[in-house]
C-alpha cells in the first residue's frame, strides 16, 4: 500500500532534465503539503468546530493540491506548479483577509509560497508573487482600518504592513540566492549525472559491441577451422564427389546457416548462362525446407538474375536480405522461402566456374566482412581443388592418349634414365631389337649399341642435354633383329624436374635407311647435274653463267676486303679459218687445247671459264694489274708454244689475243659488268693491233 502511494506521488519520467528536476521537487513538496494540509483540516474540525472559514480554506487547499498532482501526472509540470502556487496563495490571502489581517499567522504561508515560487518556477515569478502579496496585504490593511479594526499593541497597521513587506523583500532575496545556488548545484549534479549516464551508456554500448565482435570472431574462427578442414579433406581425398558433402556440412555448421549449396556454370543457348546444382546440405531443423528453391538447373537471364552474373563474374559476392533485393529477385527468392542469401563466386584458372550459396530460411541475417573474406577463402580452396581435379582428369586422358599414340607408332620410342636404364619402350622398339614384351624396362640402353664408340657418343649426348638445349638429333647404324644394319635417326628430348635436374630422356627412333641411301644418291645426282649445268661441255671449264656468277662473287669479296681484283678476257685468233680449212671438229680440238692450257696454267685462287664461242675468261682475285699482265703474257706465250696435230700429221700453231682489266676498292666506281665491258674493249684493241698480244684497259 505504501509503495503504491509512493508510486502515485512519484514524479513522471521526462526527457528534459530541468522539467525532470521541477517535477521531482514538486512531487516532494506535494508529498509534504498534502498530509500536512489534511492534518490541518482535521485539527480545525476537532479543535475549532465553529471556524468554518478556516476549515473551508483548508479543504480548498487540499483540493488544489490534488488537482496539482493530477496535472503533474500528465506531465504539465510548470503549469501545475504555477496553478498550485497561485491557488494556495489565494487561499492564504483569503484567510488573512477574513482573519486578523497582517497580524495573522497566514503571513508565514505567504512567505512559504514566495519561497516555493522561486524553487518551482523561477526568481521572476517569486518576485512578482512577493509584489502581489505586498499589494494585497496593503489592501487588507486599508479594509481592516476602515472597518475599525483595533490597533496593534506596538505598531499601527500601516507600520506593521511596512515591516511585514520588508520581511517579504528579504525572503525574496534569500529565496533568489538560495534558488540560484540550488540551481547551480543542481546543474552541476545534473551534468555529472548526464556524464555518468553517457559513460554508462557508452560502456553498455561498448560491452554490446564487444559481445557482438566476440560473437563474430568466434564465428569467423569456426569458419576458418571449417575452411582448414575442408582444404584437408579436399586435398587428401582424390574423389571430389566423396568429400564435397562433408565440406558443405562443415561450412554450414560453422556459419550457422540453414542451407549450403554449390553450383557449376554451363553455357546455354546464345549468351544465356546456365547453372547446375552439384551438391547441397541443409540443417536438420529446416529439413522440411530442403526442397525449397532446389532448381537443379536455371537460366540466369531467363529468371531475371542477370545481375548475379555481372556481380559474380567480376569476383564480387551477392549478400543481402531477400526483402532488400530488386523486385524480380525478391519475388523469386521469397517464393522459395528464403530470408537472406550469400553467394560467393568460385574461380578456376581465372575463369568464373560457379558459386557456393549460403541460405537463411527462418531468419534474416547480415554478413560481416570477416565472414565474407573467410568464405572467399573457402571458395578459393574449392576452386583450387576443382582445378586440380580438372588437371588430373586431363592428365589421365592425356596419359592414356599418349600411351595409345606411343604404342600405335611405327617409330621406335623409349625412355631411359640419365644412367642409361630403360624405363619404357613401345612395341616398335621391342620388335626392332627382338625384345620380349615389356622386356626392355630396366635394361641398359648401351646393350643396343654396336660398339663402345657409339655407347660413348650416347653418353656424351646425354651429358649435353640441358634446360636451355633439351633436344638433340643424331643418326647411327643399328643392328635390326634380322641382322641387317639400318640407319636410325634418334631425336632425344630431356625431361626435367622443377629444379631443372634431368630425370629422364625420351628418344624417338625413325628408320631412315632408305631415306639416307636415296639422299646420297640424290646428292650425287645433284652434284653431277650442278656440275653439268655450270660446266662447259667442250672444255670442262665453267660455262658463261658460272664464270659470270663467280666473277661477281670474287669481285665483291675483293672489294669488301680492300684487295685488288683483275680479269683477263682471252680470244682464240683465227678460229673461223681453222673451222673453214680443217673442219669444225678441229676447231673444237683447238678450243679444248686452250681450255686444258688454262686449267694447267692457273694459280690456286684463279678461276677460268669459257665466256662463249672462242672467248675465255680468267679471274685473278687479289692480283693487281701488274701481276695480271704477267699472267696474261705467260699464258699467251704458252698457248703460242702449243701445237695442235692435224689428221694429215701436220701441226697447227695457235695464237690468242688477251684483254686485261684491274680494279681496287675505292679506286674506281666499277661493277662486274663494267669490268667485262672494259676487258672486252682491251681485247678488241689487241686484235686491232695485230692479234697475238695483250691489251690493257
Amino acid at each position: 500500500m505504501i509503495a503504491r502511494v509512493q508510486r502515485w506521488l512519484g514524479a513522471p519520467e521526462l526527457e528534459d532534465s530541468e522539467l525532470r528536476r521541477q517535477a521531482g521537487l514538486l512531487s516532494r513538496i506535494l508529498a509534504v503539503l498534502i498530509p500536512a494540509t489534511i492534518c490541518l483540516a482535521l485539527l480545525l474540525t476537532v479543535l475549532a468546530p465553529h471556524n468554518l472559514t478556516g476549515r473551508n480554506i483548508a479543504l480548498g487547499a487540499i483540493l488544489v493540491e490534488f488537482i496539482t498532482l493530477a496535472l503533474l501526472r500528465r506531465g504539465w509540470v510548470q503549469f501545475a506548479g504555477i496553478c498550485m502556487l497561485l491557488a494556495l496563495w489565494g487561499c492564504i490571502s483569503a484567510a488573512m483577509y477574513w482573519g486578523e489581517g497582517v497580524r495573522s499567522v497566514s503571513m508565514l504561508g505567504q512567505i512559504l509560497m514566495i519561497f516555493m515560487a522561486g524553487l518551482l518556477v523561477n526568481g521572476s515569478f517569486a518576485s512578482t508573487l512577493a509584489l502581489l502579496t505586498i499589494l494585497w496585504n496593503y489592501v487588507t490593511v486599508l479594509l481592516h482600518t476602515q472597518n475599525g479594526e483595533p490597533p496593534t499593541l506596538l505598531l499601527d497597521m500601516h507600520a506593521y504592513w511596512a515591516v511585514q513587506s520588508l520581511f517579504f523583500i528579504m525572503s525574496v532575496g534569500l529565496t533568489l540566492t538560495y534558488v540560484n545556488r540550488l540551481r547551480v548545484a543542481f546543474d552541476e549534479a545534473q551534468a555529472k549525472e548526464d556524464s555518468l549516464t553517457t559513460r554508462v551508456s557508452e560502456l553498455h554500448a561498448a560491452q554490446q559491441a564487444q559481445s557482438v565482435e566476440e560473437s563474430h570472431l568466434r564465428r569467423k574462427e569456426a569458419i576458418l577451422k571449417a575452411v582448414s578442414r575442408a582444404a584437408e579433406q579436399l586435398f587428401r581425398q582424390h574423389s571430389f564427389a566423396e568429400s564435397i558433402q562433408d565440406v558443405l556440412r562443415d561450412l554450414g555448421q560453422a556459419t550457422g546457416v540453414d542451407r549450403v549449396r554449390i553450383f557449376e556454370n554451363a553455357p546455354g543457348s546464345g549468351d544465356n548462362l546456365m547453372s547446375h546444382e552439384l551438391a547441397a546440405w541443409a540443417n536438420s531443423n529446416v529439413s522440411e525446407y530442403m526442397q525449397l528453391g532446389r532448381f537443379k538447373s536455371t537460366h540466369f537471364r531467363e529468371v531475371g538474375l542477370s545481375r548475379w552474373v555481372d556481380l559474380l563474374s567480376n569476383n564480387r559476392v551477392v549478400s543481402s536480405r531477400v526483402k532488400d533485393l530488386p523486385d524480380g529477385e525478391r519475388r523469386r527468392l521469397q517464393s522459395q522461402g528464403l530470408k537472406s542469401i550469400l553467394l560467393v563466386p568460385i574461380f578456376v584458372r581465372a575463369a568464373w566456374w560457379g558459386f557456393i550459396g549460403f541460405d537463411e530460411i527462418k531468419t534474416e541475417r547480415e554478413w560481416t566482412l570477416d565472414e565474407e573474406e573467410a568464405l572467399r577463402a573457402a571458395a578459393g580452396i574449392l576452386g583450387g581443388v576443382i582445378e586440380r581435379q580438372q588437371v588430373e582428369r586431363a592428365l589421365h586422358r592425356s596419359q592414356q592418349h599418349y600411351l595409345a599414340i606411343l604404342q600405335d607408332q611405327t617409330d621406335m620410342i623409349c625412355r631411359y634414365s640419365p644412367q642409361g636404364l630403360i624405363t619404357f619402350a613401345n612395341e616398335a622398339y621391342e620388335r626392332f631389337f627382338n625384345l620380349p614384351p615389356k622386356g626392355a624396362e630396366h635394361r641398359p640402353i648401351w646393350n643396343q649399341m654396336l660398339n663402345q664408340e657409339e655407347a660413348e657418343a650416347l653418353r656424351a649426348k646425354i651429358d649435353s642435354i640441358s634446360v636451355e638445349h633439351p633436344a638433340t638429333t643424331s643418326r647411327n647404324l643399328s643392328l635390326r633383329a634380322d641382322g641387317v644394319l639400318r640407319w636410325i635417326e634418334w631425336t632425344s628430348r630431356g625431361i626435367f624436374d622443377e629444379n631443372g635436374v634431368l630425370v629422364e630422356v625420351q628418344a624417338a627412333g625413325r628408320d631412315v635407311d632408305n631415306e639416307v641411301r636415296l639422299r646420297e644418291q640424290l646428292e650425287r645426282s645433284l652434284r653431277e647435274t650442278e656440275t653439268q649445268a655450270m660446266t662447259d661441255a667442250l672444255t670442262g671449264l665453267h660455262n658463261r653463267r658460272a664464270i659470270t656468277e663467280r666473277a661477281e662473287l670474287e669481285w665483291r669479296g675483293a672489294m669488301q676486303a680492300g684487295l685488288p681484283f683483275s680479269l683477263i678476257l682471252l680470244d682464240l685468233d683465227h678460229l673461223k679459218e681453222i673451222n673453214d680449212t680443217h673442219g669444225h671438229l678441229m676447231g673444237d680440238e683447238a678450243l679444248k687445247l686452250v681450255g686444258t692450257l688454262l686449267k694447267t696454267s692457273m694459280r690456286r685462287n684463279d678461276v677460268a671459264g669459257r665466256w662463249g664461242g672462242d672467248e675465255f675468261m680468267l679471274l685473278l682475285p687479289g692480283s693487281d694489274q701488274e701481276v695480271a699482265l704477267q699472267v696474261a703474257e705467260r699464258l699467251r706465250q704458252r698457248i703460242g708454244q702449243a701445237h695442235l696435230r692435224l689428221e694429215d700429221g701436220e701441226t697447227l700453231t695457235l695464237q690468242v689475243s688477251l684483254g686485261v682489266v684491274s680494279d681496287r676498292a675505292g679506286a674506281h666506281a666499277e661493277t662486274p659488268d663494267g669490268l667485262f665491258a672494259k676487258a672486252d674493249r682491251a681485247l678488241y684493241r689487241a686484235k686491232q693491233a695485230g692479234r697475238n698480244r695483250v691489251g690493257v684497259a
